[in-house]
Formats: structure tokens, sequence, C-alpha cells
């Protein structure tokens, strides 16, 4: 009778990390599964303790799994999905919804974020995906400038309320402030104006301020006076702007 040698020594089992990558592999990679369907689990298997994992597989629920967990991934972003955390930048990407989610799971961008608990602390899934997007998009200014605002909302949403947070940070500028936490951006008029703001007059890029407090978020246009408190060297402009926005329960 074929099959395995039951006098060989019993593989060794996967310990957890080997076996949440094996799990992930196999609900990303689509082709993984055409293969394990059509060749069998001793064509694709790296190790005793992966072919001994991948015999017990359905296929069928295999496949239904992979579909659940794309949904699941889209439908992890800000307000639903993260269609409703990045509105404004989608609608500027000629892609599908379907073609970026495509794109996102077969990122480097993708192993950034930390799903599975135990495989340690990564970026939230927002900026994981701001990053396969600015990745995709190295112009217009607008669209990277609209990805970077719609991202510092998502990641400010959660500042205000996630105690603790379940996520690193990755981007530059934020900083901790008495109440929370504080950021300054500076985009172009155009870019402000598509997404609704007044961005006065000029044609300088406009100082933009994002601040996360147990009370919420305020954003928005900022004067450079308050610009000031973002200065990396103290001053006493900064010290002034401040102690501004302490007294208006920002800083």
């Amino acid at each position: 009778m074929g099959g395995r040698d039951m006098s060989a020594p019993a593989a060794r089992p996967l310990d957890g990390e080997r076996l949440s990558d094996l799990i992930m592999r196999l609900l990303l990679d689509g082709r993984l599964r055409e293969r394990l369907a059509t060749e069998g689990a001793a064509a694709v298997a790296t190790s005793e303790g992966e072919l001994e994992c991948l015999e017990t597989i359905d296929l069928d629920e295999l496949d239904a799994a992979a579909r659940r967990f794309r949904s699941t991934i889209w439908r992890l972003g800000t307000g639903g999905s993260l269609a409703t955390a990045f509105p404004h930048s989608l609608r500027l990407i000629a892609a599908t919804e379907a073609e970026l989610l495509d794109g996102f799971l077969g990122s480097p961008r993708f192993a950034e974020f930390r799903l599975v608990p135990y495989a340690g602390t990564g970026l939230s899934v927002e900026e994981a995906f701001a990053r396969f997007l600015l990745d995709l998009a190295p112009e217009p200014r607008v669209l990277r400038e609209t990805i970077t605002h719609e991202l510092m909302i998502a990641l400010f949403t959660a500042l205000s309320c996630e105690r603790p947070l379940s996520f690193a940070i990755g981007c530059e500028g934020i900083v901790e402030t008495g109440r929370g936490h504080a950021a300054l951006r500076r985009y172009a008029p155009d870019s402000l104006t598509s997404w609704g703001e007044n961005p006065g007059e000029g044609a300088e890029p406009v100082p933009y301020a994002y601040f996360a407090t147990p009370a919420g978020v305020t954003r928005g246009v900022v004067s450079e006076r308050v610009a000031a408190a973002f200065a990396a060297e103290p001053s006493d402009g900064s010290r002034a702007a401040r102690d501004a926005l302490s007294r208006r329960g920002l800083w």
C-alpha cells in the first residue's frame, strides 16, 4: 500500500508563528490554493509539518475562508470599510475596489499590518493601505495629499477613543500633548478645495492641524501663529501657541 512511511519519525508540528504564516499564505495566495487543489499537498508543502497540516484541509472550506478573509480586511477600515476611510482617494484612483484589494493583499505593505495578535504589533490597516496607495500614486500631488489627509483622519479618530492603541503608528510628526495627540501638515490650496475646505488666499501650502483629545477630533486650516506650536525648537511664539491651544482644550 502506498503513502507515507509509518515507520518514519513523526513530523515536527508547526509552532504558532509558522502555522500563522502558512494560514496567511493560503488565504492570500490564490495560485497556492489552486496548486494545492490540482497537485496535492506534497507539491506545495515546504516541510513535513506543513504537509501534515495541508493534508487535513477541506478545499471548499479553504476557498470560502479566503473569500471571507478578503471581505473582512476591506471592512476593517474606519467607518466600516477601507472605501469609507478613503472616499476621496479611491474616487481619484482609476481602479476597482477588487483590484485595489488584490494589489494590497499581495503587496509588502500588507505585511506591515498585523491581523493576528500573537504575530506582534503592526500598523493599522488604514496606514498599511495608505502606504500601498502612495506606492501606486507618485503623482499628482492632490492625490497624495488626499491619501495622507484621509489617513490622518483615521489615525486621529483612533487616537481620540482607543486606549491603549492596538497598533503602532508609523507616520512622522504626530506629537503627544497634555490632552492627547496633535499633528501639522501643509497642503496645496487645490487639495484643500477638493475636500471642501477653505484654503484662503495665496498659492503657498497651507498649514492644517489635527488634534485628538478624549472629547474627539478637531482639525482644520490654522494660522501660522497656531502652526508655531509644532516648532521643533521652543520659542516664545511656540510656547504662546501651545498655551492658547491648551486654553481651548486642544493641547
